[in-house]
C-alpha cells in the first residue's frame, strides 16, 4: 500500500510539473467523459420506461394500422375508442382504459393556463398503478364534474397540495378536485396531471360522442390488461373480430373495400408497457417523435457515439502519455537501476494512468452537469435525475477501467527502455509497431470526425431545404391563436380583430397550421374514390391564406350552420386531379360524397395546392368544406407592425374569453415546427462532430510533435544536402494526408450509406449528392494543417546544432 501511495504523489508531481499536458490530457478526457455520460445516460434512461410498475409486462397498449393508401405501414400508438368497449364484451380482459388528451383553458383565481387534461376510464388507475395521496380517485374518475390533481400540479396551480374538495374552472365551468395523486415519474409513457372520467362535463357532447363511438378516427390511447391465463394475441384477434362485425365496418361500400383489397380498414396488434417505448413498430408512424415513444436505432446510436467520443478522447490520452514516457526515458532508467522491477515501472505508469482519469471523469461530471439542461432539451425529455449517486459510483469506476486500459500501451512502452542506454543519453525511440499502432489511432479518430461531420450536414441541409419548400401559401404576415369554446364569441372576436388597423383578413378552421391531426376521408365521385384532407373552415379562410383560385369561386361568406346545409366544398387542384378531372373547370357543379356516409358537398370552386406536411410526407390532396360553426382556430393577415397587431388582438382577447389565455404563433413558427425533431438531431450530431473534431485535431497535433522529434535528424541530413523548404513540408507532411485520406476511406463509407438511409425516408429530398462528404474531408483538411502548422514550421527552422547532438 505505502508503494502504490508513493506511485500516486510521483504521479501527482509530475501532473504539477508539466501543468500544460496535464491540462490537455485531463481536459480532453473530461470532454470524452462528459458526452459519454449523457449520451450512454440518455441511453439507461429510455430502457427505464415504466420500470416503475410492477405489471407491467402484463399491461398492453393497443397499436393501430389503417390499410389506407399512404398509411398501410404505419403503426399508430393510438387506437378507436370503441376499442375499449369490445374487449369488455369479449370477456377476455380483466380491464381497460381509454386516454383522451386534451389541452383545455384552467382558471384558478385571477390565473388562467392552458393545461393538459387526460380523460380515462376507472380501470386506468389499476392499470397504472395510480398512487393516491388523499380524496376519492374513483369519483374523480366516474363523475363528469370531478377531477383528480397530481400534487406538482397542484401546488403549482393552488400553492399547496391539499386541494381535495377546492374548485377550478375549466373551459368555464366549475369543476371539483376530488383527488390529489402522485406525479408519475418522467419514465412513464403516459403522463399525466389532471385526470378526468370519459363523459368529462366540459367537453362539447357532439364532439365528445364522435370521438368516442367513432370506429374510424383514432384520437388518444387504449389501454387493457388480459384475464389470467389469456394472451394478448387472444384479446387482439378477439378484437379484430368484433371491429369486422361492427356497424361501421359492415357499412363500408363495396369500392372502399376494393381499395382496401379486401383487408380490414384497421389492424390491431399490442405492446406490453415493458416494449412499448422502444416498439420499432411505431418508428414510421405518428408516434416516432413523440414523448411516449422512441426510435430503437437513434438510441443505440446514440450510445454508440457516446463511446466512439470517448475512444476518441481515449486514443489522445495513449498518444500524449507515449510521448511523455519516451520523454521520460532518464527517470525510468534511474528506477530500474536502482532495483524498480518490471512489474513495478508499469505499475507507476498505469497508476498515474487512473489518476488522470479519475481527475478527468470527476471534471467531466461537472462539465456533464454544466450541459445537462441544454442536452435534455435537444432530446426532449426530463433527464433531471441522471446524476443519481449510483450513476456517479459506476462512472467512477469506469474511469478507473479507462484509465487502466489507456495506460496500457504507455506502461508497456516504458517497460522496454534500457536503462543503460537511457543513462548514457541516448533516447531511444519507439518501435515500428508502436509507430504504426498510434497512426491507427489518430486515423480512427479522423474517420470518426469526418463521418459524424459528413451526417451533420447532410441533416442539417434536407432539415434546411424541406423548410423552405414552397408552401402555396403566404407564410408571412400571418398569426394563429386558438380561441374559446363558444361560438357566438369566437364569431364576434374575429369580426373585431379584422377591423384592427393593419389586419387584412381574419378567419376560422378547425386545425391550426402543420398540426400532427389528420381528417383523412375516401370521397366517391361515381365509380372512383379518393382519399382526401378534409378541412373545415370559416368564412374568408382560403382568402386569409392567399390560395390562388384556379376555376369557379371561393366558398361563401360567413354562412350560418343553416346556410352550411348546402354544402358547398372547394378542391384543390391535386384533389381535382385524383378524382379523374382533367382540367379545374371540370370538378365545378360535381356532386362528391364521403364514402359510408349520406353527406355530400358540390364542388364550386377549385385552388392550387398547399404543402402543410414536412417533406417526410407526400403531399396531400385537400378539401375544403364551410362549417365556421365548429371552427376555433383563428388566422390574421396583417401587414405593417406585428408588435401593433398582436397588442390589438391581445386588447381584445379579454372581452370574448377572459378564461382562456391568449397564446399567438406566427404561421412561420408554425411551420418549421415540422422540422424541430430533425433541427434537434442535426444540433446534438453537429455537437458531437465538433467534439470529435476538436479531439482529431489534438491528436494529430501530438502525432506532429513526435513526427518531428522523430525525424529530426533526418530532416537536417536533409537540408544539409541542399533540400528546400518545399521538400522538408513535402516530407513531413506526407505522413499526415496519408493520415486523412485512411480515414476518409473508413469513415466516408459509412456516412454515405447512413445517409442513403436517412434520406429514404423522406418524400422530397435535398439535392445532396456527395458534397457533404466532400465538404467534411475538406474541413478535416483545414484542421489538421492548423495542428500540424505548429510544428511544421518547426521543423522548417531546425538547427543542425542541435538535432544532431547526441
Amino acid at each position: 500500500m505505502h508503494e502504490i501511495l508513493r506511485d500516486f504523489r510521483v504521479g501527482w508531481r509530475w501532473l504539477i510539473k508539466e501543468p500544460g499536458w496535464s491540462a490537455l490530457v485531463i481536459a480532453g478526457l473530461a470532454v470524452g467523459f462528459a458526452c459519454c455520460f449523457l449520451l450512454l445516460g440518455y441511453a439507461r434512461y429510455s430502457l427505464q420506461y415504466n420500470q416503475h410498475l410492477q405489471d407491467r409486462e402484463r399491461v398492453y397498449q393497443l397499436e393501430a394500422r389503417f390499410n389506407l393508401p399512404g398509411m398501410d405501414n404505419k403503426w399508430l400508438n393510438v387506437a378507436p375508442f370503441p376499442a375499449a368497449q369490445a374487449m369488455r364484451d369479449g370477456g377476455l380482459v380483466d380491464r381497460t382504459s381509454i386516454a383522451w388528451s386534451s389541452l383545455l383553458a384552467v382558471r384558478v383565481g385571477r390565473a388562467v393556463s392552458m393545461q393538459e387534461v387526460l380523460q380515462v376510464d376507472p380501470d386506468f388507475a389499476h392499470l397504472f398503478e395510480v398512487k393516491v395521496l388523499a380524496g376519492d380517485l374513483a369519483a374523480a374518475l366516474s363523475r363528469p364534474d370531478r377531477v383528480a390533481l397530481t400534487d406538482d400540479k397542484a401546488r403549482q396551480l393552488f400553492g399547496s397540495a391539499a386541494v381535495v374538495g377546492k374548485t377550478l374552472r375549466i373551459n368555464g365551468e366549475n369543476i371539483v378536485v376530488a383527488a390529489v395523486v402522485a406525479a408519475p415519474p418522467p419514465t412513464s409513457t403516459r403522463s399525466y396531471d389532471i385526470l378526468a372520467a370519459r363523459h368529462f362535463s366540459v367537453m362539447d357532447d357532439k364532439m365528445a360522442r364522435a370521438m368516442l363511438d367513432n370506429w374510424g378516427g383514432v384520437s388518444g390511447s387504449v389501454y387493457f390488461q388480459p384475464r389470467a391465463g389469456v394472451s394478448s394475441e387472444q384479446v387482439v384477434a378477439k378484437l379484430q373480430q368484433a371491429f369486422e362485425h361492427s356497424a361501421f365496418s359492415r357499412g363500408l361500400p363495396p369500392e372502399f373495400r376494393q381499395m382496401l383489397k379486401n383487408r380490414p380498414m384497421v389492424t390491431y396488434d399490442a405492446a406490453s408497457l415493458a416494449d412499448v417505448y422502444l416498439d420499432p413498430k411505431l418508428d414510421s408512424g405518428l408516434g416516432g417523435d413523440g414523448q411516449d415513444h422512441a426510435k430503437p436505432g437513434e438510441v443505440w446510436g446514440l450510445a454508440a457515439i457516446g463511446l466512439l467520443i470517448l475512444l476518441l478522447a481515449a486514443i489522445n490520452y495513449v498518444n500524449l502519455s507515449t510521448v511523455r514516457t519516451i520523454r521520460r526515458q532518464r527517470e525510468i532508467g534511474v528506477r530500474k537501476v536502482l532495483g524498480a522491477s518490471v512489474g513495478r515501472v508499469a505499475g507507476q505508469f498505469l497508476l498515474e494512468s487512473v489518476l488522470v482519469s479519475v481527475l478527468a471523469m470527476m471534471l467531466g461530471l461537472l462539465l456533464a452537469w454544466l450541459l445537462l439542461p441544454g442536452f435534455a432539451f435537444l432530446m426532449q425529455r426530463e433527464l433531471a435525475g441522471m446524476f443519481t449517486l449510483g450513476n456517479v459510483a459506476l462512472a467512477l469506476l469506469a474511469a478507473v477501467a479507462v484509465g487502466g486500459l489507456a495506460g496500457a500501451y504507455p506502461a508497456w512502452v516504458a517497460t522496454r527502455v534500457r536503462a543503460t542506454q537511457a543513462l548514457s543519453g541516448r533516447d531511444q525511440q519507439e518501435t515500428a509497431r508502436g509507430v504504426w499502432l498510434r497512426r491507427a489511432l489518430t486515423v480512427t479518430q479522423f474517420a470518426v470526425a469526418m463521418a459524424l461531420s459528413g451526417v451533420t450536414l447532410a441533416i442539417a441541409w434536407q432539415a434546411w431545404y424541406g423548410s423552405r419548400l414552397d408552401t402555396g401559401l403566404q407564410v408571412e404576415g400571418l398569426l394563429t391563436l386558438q380561441t374559446g369554446s363558444s361560438v357566438s364569441e369566437r364569431a364576434a372576436l374575429r369580426t373585431a380583430v379584422a377591423a384592427l388597423p393593419g389586419v387584412r383578413g381574419a378567419a376560422l378552421s378547425v386545425n391550426n397550421l402543420a398540426d400532427s391531426s389528420m381528417n383523412l376521408t375516401s370521397v366517391k365521385n361515381g365509380g372512383s374514390s379518393v382519399n382526401l384532407e378534409v378541412r373545415s373552415v370559416g368564412c374568408d379562410y382560403l382568402e386569409t391564406y392567399g390560395v390562388k383560385l384556379l376555376a369557379g369561386h371561393l366558398l361563401p361568406g360567413c354562412a350560418s350552420p343553416q346556410d352550411e346545409a348546402r354544402r358547398e366544398c372547394v378542391l384543390s387542384a391535386s384533389g381535382a386531379r385524383d378524382l379523374g378531372y382533367a382540367a379545374p373547370q371540370l370538378a365545378l357543379g360535381r356532386k362528391l360524397r364521403a364514402e359510408g356516409s349520406g353527406d355530400g358537398c358540390m364542388v364550386v370552386g377549385v385552388v392550387s395546392d398547399i404543402r402543410l406536411q414536412s417533406a417526410h410526407e407526400k403531399a396531400r390532396s385537400w378539401l375544403y368544406l364551410a362549417s365556421g360553426h365548429v371552427a376555433d382556430v383563428l388566422s390574421v393577415r396583417f401587414q405593417g407592425s406585428e408588435a401593433a397587431v398582436r397588442a390589438g388582438i391581445a386588447g381584445l382577447w379579454p372581452r370574448y374569453f377572459p378564461d382562456y389565455p391568449l397564446k399567438m404563433e406566427s404561421a412561420r413558427y408554425r411551420l418549421d415546427q415540422r422540422y424541430a425533431s430533425d433541427a434537434r438531431q442535426a444540433g446534438l450530431l453537429a455537437a458531437a462532430a465538433g467534439v470529435a473534431l476538436l479531439i482529431a485535431s489534438f491528436g494529430i497535433y501530438v502525432l506532429a510533435a513526435y513526427s518531428v522529434q522523430r525525424m529530426a535528424r533526418e530532416v537536417v541530413l536533409r537540408k544539409l544536402h541542399g533540400a528546400g523548404k518545399a521538400a522538408i513540408a513535402s516530407l513531413i507532411g506526407r505522413e499526415f494526408l496519408w493520415v486523412l485520406l485512411a480515414g476518409a476511406v473508413i469513415g466516408l463509407l459509412p456516412a454515405w450509406l447512413y445517409i442513403r438511409q436517412y434520406m429514404a425516408g423522406f418524400v422530397e429530398r435535398a439535392p445532396i449528392g456527395g458534397w457533404t462528404l466532400l465538404l467534411s474531408l475538406l474541413l478535416c483538411l483545414v484542421v489538421a494543417a492548423l495542428a500540424v502548422c505548429r510544428h511544421l514550421l518547426a521543423a522548417l527552422s531546425l538547427r543542425p546544432v542541435l538535432a544532431l547532438r547526441g
